[in-house]
């Protein structure tokens, strides 16, 4: 064991040699009895020998340091300031990519702004988007991950870099849909205030959202066990920020509560994944509720497919439930009138047993 001398001691520096190798607690001795240890649940841990000329135990049993609360508070500082000074001596000798592998030992230490002259980011301050942008990753797949590697200026800005602060549930998937499109990278924003990507990063929530429909056709209300959105159809849509604008055929946007409120399905789009976006289906104990999620889904594609059927009959079709529970119903024809609203009006079957047209109104039994 290599050990340091500073003002309170001897210090040996575990975990310093590897990235994964972090430790952040300590055992301390006097005349080399263990006399203080800042936790007991790992073996592993930095190891402070006291100066005894410096502080003292309590008498009889010296298992207690005399002030206790300065000495820690001291030795703390001091554990603080020579692991800086490795640090210093590390990004001496060490490559860019090498020493930002190190970035969770230094953001523990308060020591991220070593990284402000380094040449690469550290993936931990980075997120890629990967795929559909959901409200909730807990429950659904998550949509962000950190880049493979850590990345140097040149390919950062190749890319283009954002910040978005959005909550999808309340202020809508906008903006990450936009993000998406274009490829842009995530700040994941944990540098240091003087760090040179600062200047790089471009805040998309200090830019006007605008989402406009092409060739919209109609809007509809969904109503599902857990999920009532208004929902408006058309062929594609375009996200406008700034001077850029994005236009999106195939995936289905939900613009949030504190927005339209609405859901914006393009001509390309019949899954119910825009769901996923509004809602995270957990109950008020938090709990996932996955049957309604599954049902709501299932009703969700068999609406969309609905109104964007060509074929009235079939769009009808696509939205009746299954009679398979119904054997007095095998067999039979029907013609159904529907009000202006949506609703049945009328349900005709159609040929009786006596051969007579039975015309049921809604609300009687059938």
């Amino acid at each position: 064991m290599t050990f340091v001398e500073t003002e309170i001691g001897a210090i040996y520096l575990h975990g310093m040699d590897q990235p994964n190798g972090a430790q952040y607690e300590f055992d301390i001795y006097l005349q080399g009895l263990p006399i203080y240890s800042s936790h007991s649940y790992t073996s592993h841990r930095r190891i402070i020998h006291l100066d005894s000329s410096r502080f003292h135990a309590r008498l009889p049993d010296r298992d207690k340091l005399v002030d206790e609360a300065d000495v820690i508070k001291r030795v703390k500082a001091v554990l603080a300031q020579t692991i800086e000074q490795r640090f210093i001596q590390m990004k001496a000798s060490l490559s860019a990519e090498a020493f930002v592998g190190f970035y969770d030992m230094l953001r523990h230490w308060e020591l991220l702004k070593l990284l402000n002259d380094v040449p690469v980011v550290p993936p931990e301050a980075l997120r890629e988007i990967i795929a559909y942008p959901v409200c909730d990753t807990e429950v659904f797949d998550n949509f962000e991950q950190r880049p493979e590697k850590a990345m140097t200026r040149a390919e950062i800005k190749a890319r283009g870099i954002v910040s978005i602060d959005d909550d999808i549930k309340q202020d809508g998937a906008g903006r990450f849909m936009f993000a998406w499109r274009q490829d842009y990278l995530l700040y994941h924003g944990t540098l240091d205030s003087g760090h040179w990507l600062h200047a790089l990063v471009r805040h998309l929530n200090d830019e006007d959202l605008v989402i406009e429909t092409i060739n919209e056709t109609h809007q509809a209300q969904f109503q599902g066990d857990w999920c009532w959105v208004p929902v408006r159809f058309c062929d594609a849509y375009r996200i406008r920020l700034g001077q850029d604008v994005v236009e999106i055929r195939d995936e289905a946007c939900y613009q949030g509560q504190e927005n339209a409120d609405d859901i914006i399905v393009p001509k390309g789009d019949c899954s119910a994944q825009a769901l996923q976006q509004m809602a995270s289906f957990r109950s008020e104990y938090d709990e996932f509720q996955e049957s309604t999620f599954e049902s709501d889904s299932d009703a969700f594609i068999a609406f969309v497919v609905a109104n964007t059927a060509s074929d009235p009959a079939n769009a009808m079709q696509r939205l009746l439930p299954n009679f398979c529970g119904c054997p007095a119903l095998y067999g039979k024809a029907f013609v159904v009138e529907l009000d202006q609203h949506g609703k049945p009006a009328s349900v005709i079957a159609y040929p009786t047993e006596s051969g007579q047209k039975q015309i049921l109104q809604t609300g009687k039994d059938c």
